[in-house]
């Protein structure tokens, strides 16, 4: 290991030479808190200095190690007096990592480096263990990514919007037409995120882009769907969705609910007209004979827009753990701020809502303008 060792004191400078070299440690020798930050670019595993160092104090050069992002991970050990309260707070401002009080003991020294030098150990360890999660992270966005836009092109009357509860959201949202125009729509909500819920959702989108192309009915796709992800998924993971297909004339919409918020009709004047609340167990959990697959219909006549959100949006909490709730989702529906959509109010409402806060759950939010 590279000790960077700064000391002026001659007899504490011999013995940790000595100390140094009879444990197996490469030692870098300074005298003073400049010469410490300068040997800093040779990039010692470790630096032990005396707090009281001429030019620039220990504690001075332990800061500057510590604002830098590069060297901040360098265990820093402070030679001081404990008995003089002001380095003690010198101490505590500086982000030292550990301290050994004069007068120097070998013992005291080779202990106090051995363990943070375990300590360090560790620290790479995690930082393993933190690239493989990112990129674990980068792979599931990029699966996610690519099933999301495989639709031949946008719909201007179709709006989505999502917050994703960390690194990744584990919802997804897909849509397609059939060969006769209708279009279907897929919100899912998968237990869990990152890589577990991509895992679930390229099977799903396979069968939803495929089936949706052949013409088949949106109960038969779930069919499929539920047979599938209880087919793959271990115990404990599903998928919260509702599938819907809106006819190519915007007469009549037919969905199927499992598991998510009630999806909502609206009308011009923003009242909530007519709502399907989930009627069906989530994707994935019971046996494919046990599941129905009846859908509900519904005549779009007087209908302006028709709402649909994940369980993160209803369920989404501020700084004082007050929910956002199905009443003030309702509330943004009916108002009427000039200029504004019903998709922008209830963004809008909601990350103010928020105030900058990562929710607890993925919220996604679908609005589809009837025309």
């Amino acid at each position: 290991m590279k000790i960077l060792f700064g000391q002026t004191n001659a007899v504490d400078l011999d013995m940790v030479e000595a100390l140094m070299l009879s444990e197996g440690h490469e030692l870098i020798s300074v005298s003073d808190g400049n010469a410490v930050m300068a040997a800093m670019q040779e990039n010692p595993d470790m630096v032990l200095m005396d707090a009281n160092l001429a030019q620039v104090s220990g504690f001075e050069c332990c800061r500057l190690i510590k604002h830098d992002e590069k060297k901040r991970h360098i265990p820093v050990i402070l030679l001081m007096s404990t008995q003089d309260a002001t380095a003690w707070a010198r101490f505590s401002e500086c982000s030292a990592d550990d301290f050994i009080e004069h007068p120097l003991h070998p013992y005291v020294i080779k202990a106090k480096i051995k363990l943070l030098w375990h300590i360090q150990e560790l620290y790479h360890r995690l930082e393993v263990s933190h690239r493989h999660a990112e990129q674990e992270i980068r792979l599931a966005k990029h699966m996610f990514d690519t099933i999301t836009k495989r639709q031949p092109k946008e719909i201007d009357f179709l709006h989505f919007w999502s917050l994703s509860a960390g690194h990744f959201c584990g919802d997804l949202f897909i849509f397609e037409r059939t060969p006769d125009d209708h279009l279907h729509v897929f919100l899912g909500d998968f237990t869990g995120h990152g890589l577990s819920a991509a895992m679930g959702a390229l099977p799903i989108s396979d069968i939803f882009f495929s089936m949706t192309r052949k013409g088949c009915d949106i109960g038969k796709i779930v069919e499929e769907m539920n047979h599938k992800l209880y087919e793959i998924l271990p115990t404990g993971k599903f998928c919260s969705a509702t599938l819907l297909r809106l006819e190519a004339d915007y007469s009549k919409l037919e969905i199927w609910n499992g598991g998510l918020p009630p999806l909502l009709l609206v009308d011009s004047h923003g009242k909530i007209s007519g709502n399907c609340e989930s009627f069906h167990l989530p994707l994935g959990i019971v046996d494919p004979a046990e599941l129905s697959f009846q859908t509900k219909q519904f005549d779009l006549s007087g209908v302006h827009s028709v709402v649909l959100c994940s369980d993160g949006l209803i369920e989404a909490q501020n700084a004082l753990g007050e929910y956002f709730g199905e009443e003030k989702l309702a509330q943004m529906i009916a108002s009427k701020v000039k200029g504004t959509s019903i998709f922008n109010r209830i963004k809008s409402s909601v990350l103010s809502f928020l105030e900058g806060l990562e929710p607890h759950d993925d919220v996604s939010l679908v609005v589809i303008h009837i025309h």
